[in-house]
């Protein structure tokens, strides 16, 4: 059984599309799964387009942070509740789409990997700007310096994980630098992570919720932490 994890913060404008896209893509791997919503302390209408939403999917779940905690917390309080044997977080955005979901399945069978890691340093950005971009790909870079330089991807959150490895880790950041926490901690633990190519786009409703210099240091604060234990 598989578990999509989605975290959302005041993502009204998003649901829309992003239920067009994502059971369809579940729908066509033919393999049973359950969607995890975690609406993270939204302030416009998700909480009401999310409830619509599970009334239309016997497969959805929304699972509510009274206050905003940020997408490490939400990523915690999906894993607590999934059933499923293995886990896919991805965006509400549609930045990935859902239906690359089928190709990180593939992967795994492919490789036995125990993650698979979407890499847009593999499929590319079209559409997404320098000034989005730059920060990126210096962290990333940063990242494989630090660690293991044969993965191209740390920061983005669109993966494949085994249920029980995730569950296995003491995860301790709450924002976006938790991706990277999780994949080094999954190294350390002698875990094999691949990687397939996952094109980076823009959303296309809403806002983006990533506030650039508060998140290099949440990243800065991490990497201290790594290197120390």
């Amino acid at each position: 059984m598989l578990s999509a994890l989605v975290p959302c913060l005041d993502e009204a404008e998003s649901l829309p599309a992003l239920e067009a896209a994502l059971f369809p893509a579940l729908d066509a791997l033919s393999l049973p799964y359950e969607t995890l919503f975690i609406d993270d302390g939204s302030k416009d209408g998700t909480a009401a387009g999310l409830a619509a939403l599970a009334a239309r999917r016997p497969a959805a779940k929304v699972l509510t942070h009274p206050a905003n905690r940020g997408i490490g917390a939400s990523l915690k309080t999906g894993l607590a509740a999934a059933q499923g044997d293995w886990l896919v977080f991805l965006d509400a955005d549609l930045t990935f789409h859902p239906s690359l979901i089928k190709e990180l399945l593939q992967k795994r069978e492919e490789t036995g990997a125990d993650c698979v890691s979407g890499s847009p340093y593999l499929g590319g950005m079209p559409g997404v700007p320098w000034r989005r971009r730059l920060p990126s790909l210096a962290l990333n870079a940063f990242y494989r310096g630090l660690f293991d330089s044969r993965l191209t991807s740390y920061t983005p959150m669109f993966r494949l994980y085994r249920t029980a490895d995730l569950r296995a880790l003491e995860l301790t950041s709450d924002g976006f630098e938790v991706s990277v926490e999780v994949l080094v901690k999954l190294l350390r633990a002698g875990k094999k992570i691949a990687e397939v190519a996952a094109p980076l786009t823009v959303r296309k409703a809403g806002t983006s919720k990533l506030r650039r210099w508060r998140e290099l240091k949440a990243h800065a604060r991490l990497s201290a932490r790594l290197l120390s234990s």
